[in-house]
């Protein structure tokens, strides 16, 4: 019984003992942080507010951190060289008011409940110091250093290929930048910029770029023709070849390729500035100079045009981009509706579709005022317009007409004349127009009905 009675004495004295133990470490830790707490990777349990702040400024802000590479320190800084902006003082006063101090037999045994957790109380650092170092450390250090490169694809011996990618060591200025940022807020005082350098962002083995080595391969062959004149002209095989390139990782079709063969199919085929041969009504083939009749290729924009057909990758036959009148891509050039005027017989003819719909004797200009020569084309119609200009003599006229169709751009047409009291034989040498061509009103007014905007008009 002595023995039992002892014993319960002698626990209750254990307990209180241990009892006494907790209080007072409880209340030890009403002011201090709790044992394992950690604030920027510096361990500040069991101080008080101002005593952490003053370890953590001496182990981080006051603390040179190194930066190594192939075994070998390349750079060093300090907290404060990277700055910061934190009221540390204030964020340790908030931590040490979410611990509980009754709790500190937990944070002593398994410090990781009650513990600061690195990723939340941390260094916040300012930005553009940080950056500031980084991007001069970087430039500094990649001096002659191997740079990385994606992998993509080049031509080799005319045929494209894969080009591997390649591993350099130069460094990439944002993965120093969050090195720098994690060794502050961390505490850790030394880390190898290995993991810093820049690495390929494209590999060989890139799906993209199987797909785009494939689609550049197929653009290479594709075939195209063009249909002008009547004629059928090949593109040049080597030309499409090596139009087709790769950067960047676009695949591109280069229309400067195309620029000499373009001026040659110009040179060969633009009707605007060549005088050309005519088959008249009654006169047999004469050579009529150019006029406004005609087309050219639109060099430029049919380069353009092309490199965009050869990049759908078919097979194709095109018409080029042209300007002007009278485009034919199928033979004869005039066609067979136009309007035929003969100086020599001051005689008129339409032909509609091949099939004359008028033929009638017509006033030219006289000789002073020669109606031109050449292939021309009504660019306008209109009705009932005052055509003006000088006489002769200087003065001025103004003569108002029912239809009036130019066919140059100095205002030579034809219209309705119902000034003129004949029409044909030698009458145009005294009584002639100013260079247009003067028609009989009630024929005019057919020949406006008729004949549309853009038909040839040849005169002779």
């Amino acid at each position: 019984m002595q023995f039992k009675k002892s014993a319960v004495i002698g626990g209750g004295l254990a307990l209180i003992a241990l009892l006494g133990v907790y209080l007072g470490f409880a209340l030890h830790y009403q002011d201090t942080m709790l044992p394992h707490t950690t604030f920027a990777g510096v361990a500040v349990g069991g101080m008080k507010v101002a005593d952490a702040q003053a370890k953590i400024k001496a182990n981080t802000l006051d603390k040179q951190y190194v930066l190594d590479d192939q075994d070998k320190q390349v750079a060093t800084f300090t907290g404060n060289s990277v700055g910061t902006f934190q009221d540390v003082g204030k964020d340790l006063v908030a931590l040490k008011r979410d611990q509980n101090p009754w709790a500190w037999p937990a944070a002593l045994v398994g410090g990781e409940a009650t513990a600061a957790d690195d990723s939340t109380h941390s260094l916040k650092l300012d930005k553009k110091k940080v950056d500031t170092f980084a991007n001069q450390t970087v430039a500094k250090l990649n001096q002659g250093r191997t740079q990385t490169t994606n992998a993509s694809i080049a031509k080799k011996d005319g045929e494209f290929v894969i080009t591997k990618e390649t591993y350099g060591n130069a460094l990439d200025k944002t993965k120093v930048a969050n090195l720098v940022t994690k060794m502050v807020s961390t505490g850790q005082t030394k880390a190898d910029l290995k993991s810093t350098y820049v690495r390929p962002t494209v590999t060989a083995g890139s799906a993209k770029l199987q797909s785009d080595l494939t689609t550049l391969k197929k653009l290479s062959t594709v075939k195209g023709t063009y249909s002008i004149a009547g004629d059928s002209v090949t593109i040049p095989e080597h030309l499409i070849k090596n139009s087709v390139y790769y950067k960047d990782g676009s695949i591109e079709v280069n229309p400067s390729v195309f620029s000499d063969f373009l001026a040659q199919l110009a040179t060969k085929y633009n009707t605007i500035d060549k005088t050309r041969t005519f088959k008249t009504t009654n006169s047999g083939t004469v050579s009529v100079p150019a006029g406004t009749f005609g087309w050219s290729i639109q060099q430029s924009s049919e380069a353009d045009a092309l490199a965009a057909t050869i990049k759908k990758g078919e097979d194709f036959t095109r018409h080029p981009l042209v300007s002007g009148s009278g485009q034919s891509f199928h033979g004869s050039e005039v066609g067979k509706t136009y309007v035929e005027v003969s100086k020599a017989k001051q005689h008129m003819w339409v032909y509609i579709d091949g099939v004359e719909k008028i033929s009638t004797d017509v006033v030219t200009g006289k000789p002073k005022q020669n109606t031109p020569s050449g292939a021309f084309f009504v660019w306008s119609k209109q009705r009932n317009a005052t055509l003006k200009g000088l006489n002769d003599d200087g003065s001025k006229y103004a003569s108002p007409v029912s239809y009036w169709m130019p066919i140059d751009y100095t205002g030579v047409g034809l219209h309705d004349s119902p000034w003129q009291p004949q029409y044909g034989g030698d009458w145009y040498k005294e009584h002639g127009s100013h260079g247009c061509v003067n028609t009989p009103p009630t024929v005019m007014a057919q020949l406006y009905s008729i004949v549309p905007a853009g038909t040839p008009v040849i005169i002779y």
